[in-house]
């Protein structure tokens, strides 16, 4: 009585089926993938807006503007955004991590100086031209980007536009303003590195073409 079994043809066929499956399946699930890591980090955004708006609305103003800070979360790091929100997010120890403020779909900076730490993680880039002012101050505070989403994790609080940024756009949000590189047309910084294609692509494009925003109405 002969052996059942596969022929090399039939294993072969089975197998090119599989890849075949496999490469119309993989890039779905990578768009699932990071559908759930956009949902995720706008979750993260939307209460990090509501810690802005609460700061707001029991001080009156936004908070302090900064140029960059490195570990931002440090007791030794100057008053800054993201450190003086964090009690309205309930880390209010200098040990307690803010998960918010770390989007799942960014890496880690890979220079060692920049590389984020337990508590001082984020991927933030903050309007600081915004900062330091009433919030009746601020001329279309739903049009103007107070904080969007940079290109890796580090342990710095990114600015751009600078504080000493004289550009009508980050502070009145004009319409040639697009958001996706919001940062680059609203601001006058002389920092070339800023402006790279790289950087330009990546800066709130992390999202399968697409990022997430808090504006300074929270």
């Amino acid at each position: 009585m002969p052996k059942k079994g596969f022929t090399l043809i039939e294993l072969l066929v089975v197998i090119a089926v599989i890849a075949l499956l496999m490469g119309i399946l993989m890039p779905a699930l990578n768009i699932a993938r990071d559908q759930g890591r956009k949902a995720s980090c706008m979750s993260n955004m939307r209460q990090v807006g509501i810690a802005l708006a609460m700061y707001q609305n029991e001080y009156e103003k936004t908070p302090p503007k900064t140029h960059a800070v490195y570990d931002y979360a440090s007791p030794a790091a100057p008053d800054n955004v993201l450190k003086l929100l964090r009690p309205f997010i309930y880390a209010k120890e200098p040990e307690d991590t803010t998960p918010v403020y770390a989007c799942p779909s960014l890496r880690p900076n890979p220079n060692p100086a920049y590389a984020p730490s337990r508590v001082s993680s984020t991927g933030y880039l903050v309007n600081s031209v915004v900062m330091g002012r009433r919030v009746a101050a601020i001329p279309n505070p739903g049009r103007i980007i107070a904080i969007q989403e940079g290109w890796s994790l580090s342990n710095h609080l990114w600015v751009q536009p600078e504080p000493n940024n004289r550009s009508i756009a980050a502070l009145e949000g004009r319409e040639y303003t697009q958001y996706q590189e919001w940062h680059m047309f609203a601001s006058q910084s002389d920092h070339s590195s800023w402006f790279t294609k790289e950087r330009r692509e990546q800066t709130s494009n992390v999202h399968n073409k697409g990022g997430n925003f808090i504006f300074s109405d929270g």
